[in-house]
């Protein structure tokens, strides 16, 4: 799925070229690699946490407690780090509490409000869950090397600050930490513009990656499930919903009746054409406002080593 000096991203925006060369899609070179190096991140940290029980967003509000000089937060305070709404933030919460690793409890001065505090065996959990999760994300510095992640640090930490002035910069997570901060602006960006557009942000994924095969617009499942790193099953989901709307539809392989291929409508087609220059757009506004032209090409030079570092560990014909 990769090209010899390049990698996946490299092989979309090729695609991209080829089918719709009036749109510069040299944007999303950035924003694509972040948030695909952010998918085999947060794979490889779930591997990791499930040994003990946790997910990453649970351990990163344990990381948060253990930072907090009292070692106690706010609901409030730890839906805003995390990006979740309360109820998420209360289901967390209600997660570690279960486990052990943290308390609630109403201030003294105010028995309306709540603080999340953590527990001994939550600190020792940091340390013990943490000492592989670093391990984790010492991949990137394998990758690039201690001089240059420092300088991926720089170029995400102005991205960062453009879309969150209030994100702490001094994350223990640090570089991945910074690079997950970033996949979830643009993912939460890229659903507001395809919602313009009658769609999500996933449904658009096979919608595009079925444009970007070329007339007569079609891939086997099982192509589109690796491009977007999903298993079948989550694929199988997607399709449905786009094949209701009309934008899809899937047939059985004229060469191979018992294999299935998806095919773009024309009202899919007439979609990815309207919507795709909007979505760039909207990448393209993310990156000036932090990033000079220069900065820019450094920043996707860098992303690139790291997801070709990804991608070359994964079993052949899985990147």
């Amino acid at each position: 799925m990769t090209t010899r000096n390049g990698d996946h991203v490299d092989e979309i925006l090729g695609e991209w070229r080829r089918v719709y060369p009036r749109v510069d899609a040299s944007p999303i070179g950035i924003t694509g690699r972040v948030t695909r190096i952010a998918l085999y991140s947060e794979r490889n940290a779930d591997e990791h946490l499930e040994r003990y029980r946790l997910t990453p967003s649970g351990f990163e509000v344990l990381l948060a407690l253990q930072g907090s000089p009292s070692h106690q937060l706010s609901p409030t305070v730890l839906a805003r780090g995390q990006a979740m709404s309360s109820a998420g933030i209360t289901g967390l919460v209600d997660q570690l509490v279960a486990l052990g690793l943290a308390t609630r409890s109403r201030e003294g001065h105010d028995r309306r409000r709540v603080q999340v505090s953590l527990t001994r065996q939550g600190s020792e959990m940091v340390v013990t869950a943490g000492g592989g999760w670093r391990q984790i994300q010492q991949q990137l510095v394998r990758s690039l090397g201690a001089h240059s992640v420092r300088s991926l640090d720089q170029l995400l930490g102005r991205l960062v600050t453009a879309i969150d002035a209030g994100f702490n910069g001094g994350s223990q997570n640090g570089t991945s930490h910074r690079m997950a901060r970033v996949a979830l602006h643009i993912n939460t960006e890229a659903e507001t513009v395809f919602s313009r557009f009658g769609t999500s942000h996933a449904g658009f994924q096979v919608l595009a990656s079925l444009y970007r095969a070329g007339p007569p617009y079609r891939r086997s499942p099982s192509r589109v499930a690796r491009g977007l790193m999903l298993s079948g099953a989550g694929l199988t989901g997607r399709m449905d919903q786009l094949e209701r709307l009309g934008l899809l539809k899937r047939d059985r392989d004229r060469h191979d009746r018992r294999a299935v291929v998806v095919e773009l409508t024309p009202t899919g087609r007439g979609l990815v054409r309207a919507a795709f220059p909007v979505f760039v757009a909207s990448h393209a506004q993310l990156l000036a406002q932090a990033l000079e032209p220069a900065q820019q090409s450094a920043l996707s030079a860098l992303l690139r080593r790291v997801l070709q570092q990804f991608e070359s560990a994964e079993p052949s014909g899985q990147a």
